[in-house]
């Protein structure tokens, strides 16, 4: 149906799933790293949020793999697993090398970019919602 290739047939939704649920798990890893900021020999760890979401988008270095049925297997991040990489920063002489400076930012800057994609998807189902109730936008 036409409508529903116009409304659904873009890759817009699973774009935004995918870059809510990485903005999800940056978080969980940031968190970790604010919460492990005193313990001895404890290494930072992020992921690269923009590289992710262009593999995702079908851009970056990799070859997307396709599959002929759901049971088959791809690649680690057609799966969902994101690239997890271990902060270059100076330890201190724990061996710590979290920064809280650097933590609290990261950490700032993924929440307005959760929420951000957040707003998107409300506004996008608003659209959604008054297009079929034929009322207007609110």
């Amino acid at each position: 149906m036409l409508i529903d290739r116009l409304l659904f047939g873009d890759r817009t939704a699973p774009l935004l799933k995918k870059g809510m649920d990485l903005s999800t798990e940056r978080h969980l890893l940031i968190s970790g790293n604010i919460s492990n900021a005193e313990t001895p020999g404890y290494k930072a760890v992020d992921i690269e949020f923009s590289k992710q979401i262009q593999e995702a988008m079908g851009g970056g270095d990799h070859l997307n793999m396709q599959t002929s049925n759901h049971k088959h297997l791809g690649s680690a991040s057609a799966n969902g697993e994101s690239e997890v990489f271990e902060e270059a920063d100076a330890a201190r002489s724990n061996g710590n090398n979290v920064n809280m400076d650097k933590e609290m930012v990261k950490l700032a800057e993924n929440q307005i970019m959760y929420n951000a994609m957040a707003q998107i998807i409300s506004k996008r189902s608003s659209m959604v919602r008054s297009a079929i109730t034929e009322s207007t936008l609110q």
